[in-house]
């Protein structure tokens, strides 16, 4: 989570307005979305390894770039490669753990702990982030880039060793169009990218769109705040997701995610009322959500994952990209928000869209039900 420490530094270094700040976020994310579903079908096609690699090599060049750079158009354009890199980097990732784990409850807590350690390392992050992008904030993203470097060096000699990993049969792969048609006739799926979109516009307020409030409002000690809320939501996921998923094993997929949604929607109640001087309500809230973002987001990996077919796990994996498009609309329509409007009519929104995504999800879960009664149908018909 560095896009908040970026948030107050192009702001009070280089005078970005709310809108430009929002427009090169927004383009990051749209171009990941975009790139996110072949990525996915290029790891299914020539192996994991590759892609992921590329993507490293891309990112340290990158985030190394936005510890460079001086003008705001240099900016714009790392910000955007940091978007090509990120699907390159993810959806093989995820789908590495499907193609090495065949049990269903393996790939479950796997999924999890990959989750768990990301998030880990951005408990981590935020403490150098107090230190460096206090004093001298474009060192962060130079740490970041030598970060991706060793990433990358390590999966070249880790993954897809020869005599330790099995090569998959990708006769079965379609072309890509084919691969498209298949996905977009997937209903269950894509009413899932829907809610899951509305989630990352929601979502995407809290990088982008909180810390320009909190930035704008005058705050004293604004970037200290802003560290702080990032730390209170990695800490949060570190310290609460492993008790909660225990807590919850036995609640079905679907639901799981709905309460996450839920709780997600209470912190927009708690962003939209809290006064600006008044950071135990900024930290009160900010702890609902990321509990919201415990339950439901590992939980959508875990669907993805059960939902689709294992010679198209990439191509699942990276068609899923594209609900980050809703976190590529949020820094745009967001910071437009704050500077046309306010802070309150923009969580207002947020909040209606969490019951919209509910809405999605419970109308996915009935349509899941009823596939699967027509399967069991069938088969005992024959």
């Amino acid at each position: 989570m560095a896009w908040p420490f970026l948030v107050v530094f192009l702001y009070q270094d280089y005078h970005a307005t709310a809108t430009e700040v929002g427009a090169m976020l927004a383009t990051s994310a749209l171009v990941g979305s975009l790139t996110g579903l072949y990525s996915g079908y290029l790891s299914d096609k020539f192996g994991r390894k590759w892609v992921m690699v590329s993507g490293t090599l891309i990112a340290t060049f990158a985030y190394t770039g936005i510890g460079l750079s001086n003008q705001i158009w240099q900016f714009f354009i790392m910000i955007v490669l940091t978007g090509l890199m990120r699907p390159m980097i993810e959806a093989p990732g995820k789908a590495v753990i499907g193609d090495n784990l065949p049990d269903e409850k393996d790939r479950e807590l796997a999924l999890n702990v990959r989750y768990f350690l990301l998030n880990l390392g951005g408990a981590i992050g935020p403490l150098i982030g107090i230190t460096l992008a206090l004093a001298h904030p474009q060192v962060l993203f130079i740490v970041t880039g030598i970060a991706y470097l060793l990433f990358g060096l390590w999966l070249l000699a880790t993954l897809e060793r020869k005599g330790r990993f099995q090569q998959p049969d990708r006769s079965l792969l379609p072309n890509f169009s084919a691969t498209l048609r298949v996905i977009s006739k997937d209903n269950v799926f894509v009413k899932m990218m829907l809610a899951n979109f509305l989630m990352m516009f929601v979502y995407g307020q809290v990088e982008s769109s909180l810390p320009q409030v909190i930035v704008r409002s005058g705050i004293a000690d604004a970037a200290q705040l802003v560290a702080g809320l990032v730390l209170v939501n990695t800490m949060t996921i570190i310290l609460f997701q492993f008790p909660t998923l225990k807590l919850l094993e036995s609640v079905p997929l679907f639901t799981r995610t709905r309460l996450g949604m839920a709780l997600m929607g209470l912190a927009q109640v708690g962003f939209m009322f809290t006064p600006e001087a008044f950071p135990l309500g900024w930290y009160l809230a900010c702890f609902v959500l990321s509990m919201g973002e415990v339950i439901a987001f590992p939980t959508l990996n875990v669907q993805i994952d059960r939902l689709a077919p294992a010679h198209l796990r990439g191509s699942y994996f990276g068609a899923a990209a594209l609900y980050s498009l809703g976190f590529a609309i949020a820094p745009l329509a967001g910071g437009m928000m704050i500077e046309y409007l306010n802070a309150q009519w923009l969580y207002g929104l947020c909040f209606v869209l969490c019951l919209a995504m509910m809405g999605l999800y419970y109308l996915a879960q009935r349509e899941q039900e009823m596939g699967e009664k027509e399967r069991l149908s069938r088969a005992t018909e024959c």
